[in-house]
This record gives C-alpha cells, structure tokens and sequence, in this order.
C-alpha cells in the first residue's frame, strides 16, 4: 500500500488527529509529487483547526484513493484487531454492527450476531470471552471472501446506505450462522 494512501485511510478512519494530519502534509515531499498543483495547493490552504478541516481534506484525497479499497482496509483492520483480542476488543466486534448497519449485509453474522450482543450487554468482558473461539471462525470467513474475491469492495454511492459490492459467495455461505433469523 502507498504511504500516501496509508496516512489518507488513517485519516478517515479516525486513527489519526487531524492536526497530526494537517503536520504531516506540511512535511510529506511525496505529497506534492502525488497530486495536482491544484490539489496539492487546497490541502496545504485548508484551515485544519476549524469543524470542515477534515472534510475538505477527505474531498481532496478522495480524487486520489479509492473508498472502495479504504473500507476493504478498514474491514480488514477490524477483523485484525478481533483476532489480536486486545482489552478494548469489545469496541472492534460492536463496530462490526455499525459496518453491517452501514449496508455492509456480508457482515451480519458478526454485526448481528456479536455485534448487536455486545452493544445491548452491559457485561462486556463476560460477553466477549463468550464468543471467543466463536467469533475467530467469522473473522475467518469474511478476511477469505474478500481474499478470494468472492466480496469486492467497490465503493459508496453518497448516498444512506449507499455502500457497493460485488458479492460472489454461494447461497450457503449467505446463510447466516452467528444469529437465527424470527419468522
């Protein structure tokens, strides 16, 4: 992945202050090469300490990078921290509900599943040692689909629910495992 890109996705995922980011366009020579005089002049005059800082820089750089490929690494990245287990691990499965709310329908066995579980329990801890080694096998499956293919992350629309894939899988891997569906 390119540094550039890595910095953007970084950004729009919240892993970065935008301060750190504005530091950071001051000081990266590779940026000016990457984009348009015009571009690279728009980010350099954005006012990073106003509430639209973050949005003028994301309008910017999305000309660049493609959203489809920055949720696929975020996707990714979530599914990373699930499987590391770290002591806030429960935020990571709880965002696997938000993805799956966001039109992300390949996610509902984590969203729905765990992710809706952790977000309604007020026993965290308890709840997440209850899904381990569960949850590992839904990781799983999602981090082969986008692997081989059978989801491809195109991008969003713009629009509420607006996120576009291509979903490759079997009719039996769309059945869903992690919750059963009330008629």
């Amino acid at each position: 992945m390119n540094p550039i890109e890595l910095v953007f996705f970084k950004l729009v995922s919240h892993e970065i202050e935008l301060l750190e980011f504005e530091n950071w366009v001051y000081s990266e020579l590779k940026l000016e090469e990457t984009l348009s005089p015009d571009d690279y002049l728009k980010l350099i005059s954005i006012n990073y300490k106003t509430p639209s800082g973050l949005y003028e820089a994301e309008k910017v750089l999305s000309n660049y990078f493609s959203m489809g490929k920055y949720y696929e690494w975020n996707i990714r990245n979530i599914l990373q921290k699930i499987t590391d287990k770290p002591n806030d691990v429960q935020k990571y499965i709880e965002q696997c509900y938000d993805l799956y709310c966001e039109g992300f329908g390949f996610m509902d066995n984590l969203g729905m599943g765990y992710g809706l579980g952790i977000t309604c329990s007020d026993y965290y801890n308890e709840k997440v040692d209850d899904y381990y080694p569960q949850i590992l096998g839904e990781v799983e499956k999602v981090t082969e689909w986008l692997d081989s293919g059978k989801i491809v992350i195109t991008g969003h629309s713009g629009e509420y629910q607006g996120i576009e894939y291509e979903d490759n899988r079997s009719a039996e891997e769309k059945v869903p495992t992690g919750y059963k569906i009330q008629y």
